[in-house]
């Protein structure tokens, strides 16, 4: 490969690696999806979310590689005269930097998150206490503690529940909850 054509290759990959990279870190809720005629095997990393319903987290790296190896390509030839071997051993070299580089911090915002929230379907045979009266109709609030918040919902029953009793959800309905009387104690 002649040395004109080596540098429009380092010089693409560093534009567009760079381009893709900044858009892909302001343009927030854009999905592009590339199909190509070859299966790609997936690889399973615990911090990087690489399924078919959320490729976006590997992508960084990649382009974190393009960038870098252009702009590595393009460093060896003017910082160090390289020939096209050297330019793209160091190329190569400096991909592997910014590739490493978006993986670590990926890694640790990945460390960073908090676990999933409750679903209210986990709530069912939870214990709550009433805090405003199910009445005749059968509308109330309950409150309980889970995920470590306490949490107030409204309520419905199939009899009347007093304040200050202690309830078992046995369903969920949208935000509300329906509950049954437990024995006192």
């Amino acid at each position: 490969m002649s040395a004109d054509a080596l540098e429009l290759v380092f010089t693409g990959s560093a534009v567009l690696g760079t381009a893709l990279l900044l858009l892909s870190s302001i343009g927030g809720g854009t999905h592009v999806r590339l199909r190509f005629p070859l299966r790609i095997p997936r690889v399973r990393v615990p911090f990087l979310r690489l399924t078919r319903t959320d490729d976006a987290t590997g992508m960084p790296v990649l382009l974190g590689f393009l960038a870098m190896f252009g702009i590595g390509g393009l460093f060896g030839a003017v910082a160090f005269g390289l020939g096209p071997v050297g330019r793209t051993a160091v190329a190569l070299a400096f991909g592997a930097f910014g590739a490493g580089v978006a993986f670590a911090i990926f890694a640790a915002l990945r460390r960073a998150e908090g676990r999933e929230p409750t679903s209210l379907r986990d709530l069912i045979g939870r214990k709550a206490r009433v805090v405003v009266s199910i009445g005749e109709r059968g509308h109330g609030t309950v409150v309980l503690t889970y995920d470590g918040a306490v949490q107030t919902l409204p309520a419905t029953s199939k009899a009347p529940i007093a304040r200050g009793s202690e309830v078992e959800i046995q369903s969920v309905h949208g935000m509300a909850v329906t509950v049954r009387s437990l024995p006192p104690p």
